[in-house]
């Protein structure tokens, strides 16, 4: 197995990087003889390439989904994250074809493709039968290694536009294929894992979600690549789009259904939510998944969570709603935080209140509480707050300075580099345990789709269609569970629902999961909008470089996205589209 896994992080460089120094490893040389023996040498093969697919939610991917909108900062703090200005590029739209998070997003990307279609090819080798299993297992790996491949191409799809399409594995490089060529390939792959001779399993009522692919899943990947059709192709296909909706919903595809509280998606047994369609499974032994906790947490938050063994770096944070003297920013969309209701239960800030139940998602004011058990825990501060209890502010600014170097709070600058240590509200979305429950730390599983996207994507589709009471009423349907007894004090009506509120409702639903910048695009609000220290930028920023360093690299000719100079794309292959306004 050491010798495949090897094999298999070769093959990702050639694929995807441009690495062809491949002289000391041969294919030939991996037996399958040695290696595949029992049935669960097969089921732990093709657990491999679900490490990848992981690897493909990990920090890079997310901030160019997140961090590149109007949710979320990484704000200089001092001498920390100055980093040469790598993350002020992505808030700026700055950022060139050598930016390392635009590489590093590419290669992971590369990597859960390379890796499942090498496992493909292993797999079609084995002798299933003489191992105890049959051939329609054999069919079920493939088609779920397929539907990873068929992911991992949506994914780079958004961000890059067309890409190289690998149909198998090989070690000869491709050019790059057009956009609709890409989104083809990847349409007929889910519809194969959806259609009727599909090997696929459906989710039955109290199953968990395991993170192996089912036909619910594949149906979910085939509901995001129609619902944004028109910013990947240029074609709307919203029609198309609310129909796989309503079948998903009548489960045809298995069963899901809402939770009754808003953090059973996100708990720490939520492999057991009936809302969950594909998460990506994590274990505190294993650490998994842990950049989240890592990033968005003070370096003393342990304390004030009252837990061991975890250090964060705090970096990310909520984009501020405030200006430094207190007066609300007013911009279309952003100001994250303000866009809770302050009667949101959401809007508490997060507690972990013992036996896996907690209340809260957010780190916000004074970091100071009392235990169960009557000791103060604080967070206490390390740079400009030493010593000092942290207070978490919605703001960005460096109010030390005052008396200094300004005189008043409306003389401090507010923008990517004049953080503190204490910017910005920081979220919780996945709970942290205390040191009574330690062993949960890390459990609850990484929300990669879940049941209430299906809801807010078909109240997308009825408004597209003209529908404004059908697209409230399925929002309201998801909004009630954020309130005490249900009662909502702010429901969606035909009369309040228009562009900016559909924004603000994708935003506060499904903060930090992978999708403002795509929801921002359907939307024509990504390079066309301002937010926070962010003004509108060039259109072709819609689309992420391809990676010179992969370029370079790469014997293929691999075309250059439009506006980023080189051996350029047309538009239209490349994926570059202008999406029309809905109003």
């Amino acid at each position: 197995m050491k010798k495949i896994i090897i094999f298999l992080t070769v093959a990702a460089s050639a694929l995807f990087a441009g690495c062809t120094n491949l002289d000391e490893i041969y294919y030939s040389e991996i037996s399958q003889n040695i290696y595949f023996q029992t049935k669960d040498n097969v089921y732990a093969a093709l657990a491999r390439p679900y490490t990848k697919w992981r690897g493909t939610h990990e920090f890079s991917p997310w901030m160019l989904q997140e961090i590149v909108t109007d949710e979320f900062c990484v704000t200089q703090k001092g001498t920390d994250y100055e980093s040469g200005g790598v993350y002020r590029q992505l808030h700026w739209h700055t950022w060139d074809p050598d930016h390392i998070h635009v590489y590093n997003t590419y290669f992971q990307m590369g990597e859960g493709i390379s890796y499942a279609l090498a496992m493909i090819k292993e797999l079609s080798n084995v002798d299933y039968v003489a191992l105890g299993l049959t051939e329609k297992d054999r069919q079920d790996h493939i088609l779920q290694l397929r539907v990873l491949v068929a992911y991992s191409y949506l994914r780079a799809l958004d961000y890059f536009g067309g890409m190289p399409i690998y149909k198998e594995f090989t070690m000869n490089e491709v050019p790059r294929s057009t956009a609709k060529e890409t989104f083809d390939y990847v349409e007929g792959i889910l519809l194969e894992a959806i259609s009727e001779s599909s090997s696929l399993p459906k989710k039955k009522k109290g199953d968990l979600q395991t993170g192996w692919v089912d036909q619910g899943i594949a149906a979910t990947c085939l509901m995001r690549l129609y619902f944004n059709a028109q910013v990947y192709i240029g074609e709307p296909r919203f029609d198309e789009c609310a129909k796989l909706c309503q079948d998903i919903m009548d489960g045809k595809y298995g069963y899901y259904a809402l939770e009754e509280t808003w953090n059973a998606p996100f708990g720490f047994e939520n492999e057991k939510s009936c809302e969950s369609i594909w998460l990506c499974a994590s274990q505190y032994a294993k650490n998994q998944i842990s950049w989240d906790y890592e990033r968005f947490n003070h370096y003393g938050a342990a304390t004030y969570y009252d837990i061991d063994g975890s250090g964060g770096s705090n970096g990310a944070h909520l984009q501020p709603s405030l200006a430094p003297d207190g007066t609300q920013y007013d911009f279309n969309i952003g100001r994250p935080f303000s866009r809770f209701n302050d009667q949101d239960l959401r809007k508490r800030g997060y507690v972990y209140n013992g036996n896996k139940q907690y209340e809260g998602m957010f780190l916000f004011g004074k970091q100071e509480r009392i235990t169960s058990d009557g000791r103060k825990v604080s967070c206490i501060g390390a740079r400009e707050y030493m010593g000092e209890v942290i207070t978490f502010v919605d703001q960005v600014a460096q109010f030390k300075k005052l008396g200094k170097e300004y005189n008043s709070a409306s003389e401090l600058p507010s923008n990517i580099t004049t953080g503190e240590e204490n910017s910005g509200v920081r979220l919780v979305k996945r709970p942290i345990p205390n040191m009574s429950d330690r062993t949960l730390k890390y459990n609850p599983d990484y929300v990669i789709m879940r049941y209430a996207e299906v809801l807010y994507t078909l109240a997308e589709c009825k408004y597209r269609s003209g529908d404004k009471q059908g697209a409230a009423d399925l929002i309201n349907s998801v909004r009630k569970r954020n309130f005490a007894g249900g009662m909502d004090p702010d429901p969606l009506t035909v009369e309040n629902l228009n562009k900016y509120r559909f924004l603000q409702e994708w935003m506060t639903e499904f903060l930090s999961e992978h999708r403002r910048r795509t929801d921002l695009r359907r939307w024509n609000a990504y390079t066309n909008e301002e937010w926070w220290d962010h003004k509108v930028s060039d259109h072709h920023r819609e689309l992420f470089p391809i990676p010179q360093k992969t370029i370079s690299a790469s014997n293929a000719e691999l075309k250059q996205n439009p506006g980023y100079g080189g051996n350029e794309m047309s538009p239209e292959d490349a994926g570059l589209f202008y999406v029309p306004d809905v109003e």
